[in-house]
């Protein structure tokens, strides 16, 4: 029986892998993912075609890490209560797609605390982003960003 041999060297990182295909192939890629954080989002990226540009046409707004997976930049509080939803909205739907979380949807207290403001003051807003169609109500309570909200978004300057 013949064995895959396969030799790394990235910078300073250096590895090598030796034996079954299959086992070399998961080794390979375990030590990819730790070792060069890029190529885990990479490789989740190239599941979801879309995310990539849409990661990149939002980058002034929102930002990725391995450990914490896609976040706003700015405090929410600091941004207008309607922009705050749909960039947290944006951010849960993003983490949802690169396995993060396990659900895309934000409940309207989950919305207030994120953006600091107080419950009522973001019912009302979810009320007119859902009237926009930005924000679609799902289940008893839960909110989700649609694809006009992520349109407004990436053609917003007022964020």
């Amino acid at each position: 029986m013949s064995s895959l041999k396969v030799s790394i060297v990235y910078g300073d990182l250096k590895a090598e892998f030796e034996g079954d295909p299959g086992e070399v192939y998961s080794k390979v890629v375990n030590f990819l993912e730790r070792s060069i954080p890029a190529y885990s989002l990479a490789s989740k990226l190239n599941a979801f075609p879309g995310v990539e540009a849409l990661l990149e046409k939002l980058s002034e707004m929102l930002a990725y890490t391995p450990s914490e997976g896609v976040f706003v930049k700015k405090p929410l509080s600091s941004i207008p209560t309607s922009n705050a939803i749909l960039l947290y909205a944006a951010s849960r739907y993003l983490n949802n797609l690169l396995g993060f979380s396990e659900s895309s949807e934000c409940s309207a207290s989950e919305l207030a605390e994120a953006v600091g403001k107080p419950e009522k003051t973001v019912s009302g807003r979810l009320t007119e982003l859902v009237q926009r169609a930005y924000l679609r109500r799902v289940g008893r309570g839960g909110y989700v960003i649609t694809p006009q909200g992520l349109n407004y978004l990436v053609e917003s300057s007022a964020i």
